[in-house]
């Protein structure tokens, strides 16, 4: 497929007159940027089966967590990130309240965050971002998380821009402040294309399944949020005799686990023993120190606290204060998978 350079986006809606449940719906029409790297399999947060279900209006059993606070904050804080990038770079920064459509594949959608005017008058786009200070490591370097990269490069593309600039802020200081330069890849936008036209014709418009595959806790999280929570009522599934292999590799794989937890167990035994002459030395102190005449060695031993509340703690709450307990204790679900041999 050789890509047509030749167009202009279209202008699909005015997102400033939307409301959010209305902004939402809109983006069912196609795959925006933030649905990118579910669609290719690379999304950190979503399978390619959630993004499916999004899609298709398929509402989960079971809610997920909650981060609409989260994304509502990153909202709101666009505007920081835009007026710390133009201060530091002396760019022009605007918003186009505008969701745009790929004119050429009409599923890409963009809903950019704003645009930039370089000094060459050329117009470019900028995405704002902000993340906890302890995820710095990952922009480190001119580095970008993928699902942020292919988001950018998606709106390069529905736009038919060359250039783009993705910002990020990891505090409520401009000092803790990143900013990376995109450039348009046309031979990566060409195989993404064809992998979210497959998507998006072979699954979402034929109401196909997309293979429920990738990170094996967000899989698991999945079922867990369209199937429900286990109901002991049910009765038993008659599994196809096509699992028997895996169920076989899942209990060597099993016994493995038990043999090297044993193996870390009996380390973990033998340096306790080795320190402990060392922490009868230090007594009540915290830290230390030796130096053999080749190598100075550094010692800490510190304490760590805990907080919580035991099971008789929790009984006596539940007794005394059954709203408070009901307000306080969150039950969670966590299904365990155990397999034994019946001949």
């Amino acid at each position: 497929m050789a890509l047509n350079l030749n167009y202009q986006p279209v202008s699909l809606v005015d997102t400033s007159t939307l409301t959010n449940e209305e902004w939402l719906q809109w983006r069912k029409k196609g795959i925006g940027g933030s649905d990118v790297a579910a669609a290719l399999n690379l999304s950190p947060y979503r399978t390619m089966r959630d993004l499916y279900y999004d899609k298709i209006g398929v509402e989960a059993v079971e809610p997920g967590e909650d981060k609409s606070i989260t994304f509502e904050i990153g909202h709101l804080l666009e505007d920081v990130v835009a007026k710390i990038f133009a201060k530091k770079t002396g760019l022009t920064v605007y918003r186009d309240q505008t969701m745009y459509q790929h004119p050429l594949f009409p599923f890409m959608l963009a809903d950019v965050d704003r645009f930039i005017t370089l000094p060459n008058g050329e117009k470019a786009i900028l995405e704002c971002k902000t993340a906890h200070y302890d995820l710095r490591h990952k922009w480190a370097n001119g580095a970008v998380p993928r699902h942020y990269e292919l988001q950018v490069k998606h709106y390069l593309s529905v736009m038919n821009l060359n250039t783009a600039f993705i910002a990020c802020l990891f505090s409520n200081s401009e000092n803790d402040f990143v900013w990376v330069r995109i450039d348009r890849d046309l031979d990566e936008e060409e195989e993404t294309i064809l992998q979210l036209e497959r998507f998006w014709n072979d699954n979402v418009l034929a109401r196909n399944e997309p293979p429920l595959i990738g990170d094996a806790d967000q899989v698991l999280d999945t079922i867990r949020r369209y199937y429900g929570q286990a109901n002991p009522g049910l009765p038993t599934v008659k599994l196809s005799p096509k699992y028997a292999n895996d169920i076989r590799e899942i209990m060597n794989l099993k016994e493995a686990k038990k043999e090297a937890d044993a193996a870390s167990r009996r380390l973990d035994k033998q340096i306790k023993s080795l320190y402990s002459p060392i922490v009868a030395e230090m007594g009540a102190a915290c830290e230390a120190e030796c130096y053999d005449g080749v190598e100075r060695f550094e010692i800490s031993y510190l304490p760590e606290s805990r907080t919580g509340i035991n099971k008789a703690g929790l009984d006596k709450l539940k007794a005394q204060a059954p709203d408070m307990y009901d307000a306080l204790v969150e039950t969670s679900e966590c299904r365990k998978f155990k397999v034994v041999t019946k001949t």
